[in-house]
């Protein structure tokens, strides 16, 4: 191979490996603005679980409070305290499983990119070493 196929074969890897790294970095782009978009999610959902774990309290307070002879009263308030912690608990879970799902995806972005980088990296060496066996 002559010097001028080399150039040649070293742009075009070059090109190839820039336009492949651009698309991984759109990639991850794309990632990271969903993981944004979950962490105000989440954000939310955490001012939610406070505001219900307030309001639960102070249900479960008055309820113990005000045990008066209606029982329906005692059932109220205990049943407002129990739903407000039930949806605490399923609003912690979804926030924890939604940014385990984001996580994992801009991980896997970023190990895509190091495998392209190697891919490209042994497709040089390769040709390097033909090109030395040939000689």
């Amino acid at each position: 191979m002559s010097l001028k196929q080399h150039i040649n074969h070293f742009q075009v890897l070059l090109n190839q490996g820039v336009d492949l790294f651009l698309l991984r970095l759109r990639m991850l782009q794309l990632d990271i603005s969903g993981q944004a978009a979950a962490v105000v999610r989440i954000f939310a959902a955490v001012v939610l679980m406070g505001a219900l774990l307030v309001f639960g309290m102070i249900s479960l307070l008055l309820g113990l409070n005000h045990v008066l002879s209606g029982e329906a009263k005692i059932w109220v308030f205990f049943g407002l305290a129990v739903g407000s912690l039930l949806a605490v608990a399923a609003l912690a879970s979804w926030s924890v499983s939604s940014w385990k799902s984001k996580n994992a995806q801009v991980a896997a972005t970023l190990r895509e990119m190091q495998q392209d980088i190697a891919y490209l990296r042994g497709m040089a060496q390769s040709q390097e070493e033909k090109n030395n066996e040939r000689r």
